[in-house]
């Protein structure tokens, strides 16, 4: 049985890899002033909608905020299943830790197979895919 080759995998990959810059730089946009703004100008203070404006803010390129909400929408997914929690602790060990692991290292530090670790680093690149909007099989 072969694998199936997906042009978009390594794409994928490397959204995941840039998911915690592109979450502290959405987290830093939407922070809220906590200063008033004072003007002169009557109603020129604008602090009554600060919060509902901060919420609104999103990333400056749209593939940015693309791909920052498929891997969010990925890692919730992920986090809701029974054993999400390892799995989640893999993806965290192999893309964002101080120094990246292999799957192997990843695997061992979580005390689960190289198999298995291998099969949930698949099924979450392709949850990424598909959460992104790219055809997976």
């Amino acid at each position: 049985m072969s694998k199936p080759r997906y042009r978009w995998w390594k794409f994928a990959r490397n959204m995941i890899r840039d998911y915690p810059s592109l979450r502290k730089e959405l987290e830093d946009i939407q922070q809220q002033s906590v200063v008033a703004s004072m003007s002169g100008m009557p109603r020129g203070g604008g602090a009554g909608r600060s919060s509902e404006m901060a919420a609104l803010r999103q990333l400056e390129d749209p593939d940015d905020q693309q791909c920052y909400e498929a891997v969010a929408r990925a890692l919730e997914i992920t986090r809701l299943r029974t054993d999400g929690k390892e799995r989640l602790r893999l993806i965290e060990l192999m893309y964002w830790g101080k120094k990246p692991m292999t799957i192997g290292k990843a695997a061992y530090k979580i005390h689960v197979s190289d198999r298995t670790a291998a099969e949930w680093h698949r099924v979450f690149v392709r949850l990424v895919g598909a959460c992104y909007g790219f055809r997976v099989k």
